[in-house]
């Protein structure tokens, strides 16, 4: 099944005022809230330490996704193609960059966003972290919290969202808590090492 999409570069979306609404909201985002200190969190920097640097570089990718979310066996089959293209693209890269790079993969037509994308998170990221790569869900109403602050909510953004990247040897805080993804990550070990995260 073939599913169309668009492609964009956020830093350069920043720029662009013809850009689409979701694609110029979702680069915004990524720069005034992934990418500004928050010092509610209890440590020093970023909500995502490597936004800054990576919107620099030109590392953040913004795909869209125009499909209604109807059949969640669908979005499961985009995610996935989308995760291979990543890390086939991601493989010509030095780790220091393949540790700056994600791709956003926002969702334009889903009428229940918090279902869907945990139906569908919950289904691919088992495959993802066995080939050193992970997802995050951000959507509008996300009610997920800080490890470090139970008042911060840190997964909220203004198109509902999966994140695609490299796992780290970081997203074991993440992962300690849900045994099964945790025993897929440490079988494979993080896409980025340690020296190079």
């Amino acid at each position: 099944m073939s599913f169309p999409s668009t492609r964009v570069n956020a830093s350069r979306v920043l720029d662009d005022p013809t850009a689409p609404a979701w694609a110029a909201e979702t680069a915004r985002w990524a720069r005034d809230e992934l990418g500004t200190p928050v010092p509610a969190l209890g440590r020093p920097g970023t909500l995502c330490p490597y936004m800054p640097r990576a919107l620099r570089e030109e590392r953040v990718e913004l795909t869209e996704c125009g499909l209604p979310g109807v059949c969640a066996a669908d979005l499961v089959t985009h995610l996935r193609r989308s995760a291979r293209e990543f890390a086939e693209e991601a493989g010509r890269l030095t780790p220091a960059q393949a540790l700056l790079s994600c791709r956003i993969v926002v969702y334009t037509a889903l009428a229940v966003p918090d279902r869907v994308l945990t139906e569908v998170r919950r289904r691919v990221k088992p495959h993802l972290l066995a080939q050193g790569l992970t997802t995050g869900e951000f959507f509008p109403e996300n009610n997920d919290r800080s490890v470090r602050n139970a008042t911060v909510p840190i997964a909220r953004s203004p198109w509902p969202a999966l994140v695609l990247r490299h796992s780290t040897p970081h997203d074991r805080i993440f992962l300690t808590d849900q045994p099964d993804l945790y025993r897929v990550f440490r079988e494979a070990g993080p896409g980025i090492t340690a020296t190079a995260a």
